[in-house]
């Protein structure tokens, strides 16, 4: 027998092997494009969930990733992403928050693009049932009058100190910063440290501050609103606001109230043309599927 032959089709075997490989590292494809970062709300919010949204379609429809990061709310997302040493290039903000913001920050709207809307942000006003103040008029005029918010750097607090610029009226109206949810539990004890309860959130989110006053719709009611004064633009020369009649829970009424666009923001100035180009694709032909409407 040929001791050759072995050897022989030992060293094809290797060639083969090599071939292989090479063949291997040919198809390996070439770097993605670099991540985008996009400054959400807090963990388990509604931003935060439309990110991961958008993270996964991005992904899948447009190779392009997407990393998230939480903040305390639209005001924080605004700082990021025309913070120059920011990484965040993507942001999710209110429209009266981005309005409110780019008005004191004056040519920072040409970095800007709107990419796309992200449902409506609504405001809710509770007060105790025995209260005075029941529409929006009543509440501009009401004197003394202390509204519980959250926290200064919430998006509430953003949407008050909008509306507020629209409606001197409200300069008068002092707000007391804290557990807005304590806060409505007392707003029918002589004790109570506020008159009223705000907060902004999509329209069918049940936050425990709304929730609570449904629960007890025996005990509370929502302040009526409507756009009819709030005649505030964004920088597209669209209408902030507008009066939306939400359905309530039964056996609760109806709640018409103001609300606004939330919207996703890019600084086009951070932001290479791959990733623009894969973002204007995302937007045009996968948006249904990151946020779908009815």
């Amino acid at each position: 027998m040929d001791r050759s032959l072995p050897r022989t089709l030992l060293v094809c075997l290797f060639a083969l092997g090599a071939s292989f490989s090479a063949v291997a590292q040919e198809q390996v494809p070439a770097p993605t494009t670099p991540a985008v970062v996009l400054s959400s709300g807090s963990q388990g919010g509604g931003y935060w969930n439309a990110a991961k949204r958008l993270q996964s379609v991005a992904a899948q429809k447009a190779d392009l990733a997407v990393e998230i990061l939480p903040s305390t709310g639209s005001l924080e997302n605004l700082e990021q992403i025309l913070d120059d040493s920011s990484p965040v290039n993507l942001a999710f903000t209110q429209a009266d928050a981005a309005q409110f913001y780019l008005d004191s920050h004056p040519g920072q709207i040409e970095k800007l693009d709107l990419l796309e809307n992200i449902g409506q942000e609504c405001v809710f006003i509770v007060t105790g049932i025995d209260s005075k103040i029941r529409t929006e008029k009543e509440f501009h005029e009401a004197t003394d009058l202390r509204v519980g918010i959250s926290s200064p750097t919430s998006g509430t607090a953003v949407t008050f100190k909008y509306m507020e610029s629209g409606i001197p009226a409200m300069s008068d109206i002092s707000v007391v910063y804290g557990d807005t949810l304590a806060a409505l539990k007392q707003l029918n004890s002589p004790d109570a440290t506020v008159d009223a309860v705000m907060v902004v959130h999509r329209p069918r989110e049940r936050s425990p501050e709304v929730s609570y006053a449904l629960e007890h719709s025996d005990r509370y009611r929502f302040v009526e609103l409507n756009d009819e004064l709030y005649l505030q633009s964004m920088w597209n020369g669209s209408r902030i606001y507008r009066t939306m009649k939400l359905a309530m829970p039964e056996p609760n009424e109806p709640v018409r109230t103001l609300c606004m666009r939330g919207v996703l923001l890019a600084n086009k100035q951070k932001l290479t043309i791959e990733q623009r180009n894969k973002l204007s694709d995302l937007m045009l032909y996968h948006w249904m599927e990151i946020y779908p409407t009815k």
